[in-house]
């Protein structure tokens, strides 16, 4: 099996290493530093000599599988090169992976609220709780706890302990493992089983921040950043709110209320707009109707949309065809004439049933309807070609 040297130096960042085997893709080393995916916490890249290593992962039978870039020449069986780190990559999630470590811990102790699953991501990671409903005021004092934590610049360590004495401890969340158990220790904070990789003070995470909240399989899914992504989210927040209180010449704490309001004048608007819009209709369609080409065929333009005009043709009407600006059209009458229409005019797209057919059609409007005047007679059929 492969000697696993981060665990001996979780900052370990160059090592020597000979390949032992060769699969489907991965070479197999004796020792590593690269943490292969386990927990959510993604497994490590980097390089060993001239080979780009893409990920690490675990196979069936347990051994470390360092997984070569697409298109990458193998290394042989036997060859010594120097693995590197992508370091950038691997202190993100250490630190990503130590602050869920304590926000779990503190939403446990602090709040009764117990950890389902986690996902570790380049933006953030996402804790999934027991829960079915948690008010943000808990999670933000959550927040508050785990800052707090950071600015006591709290040591974090891990040691392997028999399975018994690990039951004993009576941690937050059961043992997976049989055997012996790695544990990690969060000074008066935490310990709990982990075969991660992590920071070794809590004054490397820079700062926890709480996203938001959803819910997901009947539990309260929350959304937490660390360390650059939280300060990147606190400037981005804090950026948008400037823009905000200048568009709306508010103070930043009356920015939703004046937003609030915005959103109502905008919808009483669309409202009021809506109403004219039939009533304009209404009135376009009696104007139609006294100018119809048979008494019963009515084809005309219309300056506001086609779905204004569905509530107020009736069973009496006979064939209607209205066409706006933006290239659409209503179509009422039997099916069959519909169906000659789009045959007639493979350009139109759209479908319907009974005598409503709605649908697109390419060019202007005036030129739409031309051909329709032209292809229908007074008694509503279509003209043969």
């Amino acid at each position: 099996m492969t000697e696993q040297l981060y665990y001996e130096d979780h900052y370990l960042r160059s090592a020597d290493a000979v390949v032992t085997a060769l699969s489907d893709g991965a070479i197999i080393l004796d020792r590593t530093i690269f943490y292969p995916e386990a927990g959510g916490q993604p497994g490590d890249r980097g390089t060993f000599g001239p080979y780009e290593i893409k990920d690490t992962r675990k196979g069936e039978d347990g051994e470390i599988l360092h997984i070569l870039a697409d298109g990458s020449a193998h290394p042989s069986i036997g060859d010594r090169e120097t693995l590197t780190l992508d370091w950038d990559h691997r202190y993100f999630f250490m630190k990503e992976h130590t602050a869920q470590h304590l926000v779990s811990a503190l939403l446990f102790s602090d709040a009764g609220i117990g950890t389902v699953a986690v996902h570790h991501g380049e933006d953030g990671f996402t804790i999934e709780t027991d829960k079915a409903e948690i008010d943000d005021a808990v999670l933000l004092r959550i927040e508050d706890s785990a800052n707090d934590a950071i600015r006591r610049r709290l040591s974090v360590w891990q040691d392997e302990v028999g399975h018994e004495e690990a039951e004993s401890l009576g941690m937050r969340r059961s043992i997976k493992v049989s055997g012996r158990v790695r544990l990690v220790h969060i000074d008066g904070v935490d310990v709990v089983g982990c075969g991660g990789v992590h920071v070794s003070s809590t004054s490397e995470l820079g700062e926890i921040a709480y996203v938001s909240s959803e819910r997901i399989r009947g539990h309260v899914r929350t959304f937490w950043k660390c360390g650059e992504r939280a300060v990147e989210y606190r400037r981005l927040n804090a950026s948008v709110l400037r823009s905000l209180s200048v568009i709306f010449s508010s103070e930043p704490e009356n920015v939703a209320d004046a937003a609030a309001r915005c959103v109502h004048e905008i919808q009483q608007l669309r409202h009021d707009a809506a109403k004219l819009s039939e009533k304009v209709a209404s009135l376009l369609l009696e104007a139609a109707r006294g100018k119809t080409l048979d008494g019963k065929t009515v084809i005309f333009s219309s300056c506001v949309a086609t779905r204004y005009y569905e509530g107020l043709i009736g069973d009496d009407d006979g064939l209607v065809i209205v066409a706006d600006e933006e290239g659409r059209f209503l179509f009422h009458g039997a099916k069959d004439r519909f169906e000659g229409l789009r045959a007639a005019m493979p350009g139109i797209r759209g479908g319907g049933r009974g005598t409503f057919y709605r649908g697109s059609f390419e060019g202007s409007a005036d030129g739409f309807l031309s051909a329709c005047r032209s292809l229908f007679s007074g008694n509503g059929r279509i003209e043969k070609a």
